[in-house]
């Protein structure tokens, strides 16, 4: 169990992408974040991004039930680190209760004949969407995703990290879905844990693939997170009334799709691990 020492930030930001709000379509990503207060000694944070694609007719409702599926899921699991199987736990967990997420829906709000133009998909294909979850305190860091977007990790000497591995077996904007039948494989996952060497992250960023698209490459979008880093330890409240902003000005001028992060900082770099 972690202190109650309030030394973790988090909020987020999510605008419609410029080129959805030309065509009239919903902002189809969804943030989630805990505690909603948006400070404390432990956080976890998850944003998902839906597919918007005509199979994907419902991937707004998708992206949200992600959300708050793993970022519940997970707040429960923060207390049971001492479970060495707690990755493989988790994986189950966030699909089954996204899975029942999209049952009930199904059941509240049929699909009607005429929406229903794709035969043979599965029930869960109206509600595709991606997934990346982090919860953390300052003894563990747990780490998942599914799809694309990006994770990043800041430490105090002004480094990022990417702490999961890349995904295979894919071609151009193909991304692996909770949608899929075999939506567990394609998870990563990692667990990391507070050695008390002072190498633990004082920034964790989450955000869908509309972000990193609207740079010109991975070196451009990496300094602005570095940049991003800077400015919400010099000047959180200043930084996080700001992103909305940002993030539609990022929108407007690179990729055009829906645009969502979620940030965190550790405010006590100094402070020891609890044994």
């Amino acid at each position: 169990m972690s202190s109650d020492y309030p030394n973790w930030k988090i909020a987020g930001a999510s605008v419609r992408g410029a080129a959805h709000s030309r065509s009239g379509l919903p902002n189809q990503d969804a943030v989630r974040f805990l505690p909603d207060t948006g400070a404390g000694a432990r956080i976890v944070a998850a944003v998902s991004d839906g597919h918007g694609s005509a199979p994907h007719f419902r991937s707004s409702t998708g992206a949200r039930f992600a959300t708050q599926g793993a970022t519940d899921i997970l707040a429960w699991h923060l207390d049971t680190q001492e479970d060495d199987e707690i990755e493989g736990a988790l994986v189950g967990e966030i699909i089954s209760h996204w899975q029942t997420s999209v049952i009930a829906d199904l059941q509240a709000n049929p699909i009607s004949e005429e929406d229903n133009i794709y035969p043979g998909r599965s029930a869960y294909t109206p509600y595709g969407a991606t997934l990346i979850t982090v919860a953390a305190d300052e003894n563990i860091a747990i780490l998942l995703q599914i799809g694309d977007g990006d994770l990043l990790l800041g430490y105090a000497d002004g480094s990022i990290e990417r702490p999961l591995r890349d995904d295979e077996g894919l071609h151009g904007e193909e991304t692996y879905s909770l949608c899929q039948d075999d939506a567990g494989q394609y998870f990563r996952v990692a667990t990391m844990w507070n050695q008390g060497d002072h190498h633990w992250p004082d920034f964790i960023i989450l955000a869908t693939d509309g972000v990193a698209k609207s740079f010109r490459d991975n070196d451009g979008f990496e300094e602005a997170i570095k940049h991003l880093r800077t400015l919400a330890h010099d000047n959180w409240d200043e930084t996080i009334e700001a992103l909305p902003s940002w993030l539609e000005e990022v929108s407007r001028n690179g990729s055009g799709d829906d645009s969502t992060i979620c940030i965190a900082i550790r405010t006590d770099t100094n402070m020891p691990r609890k044994e």
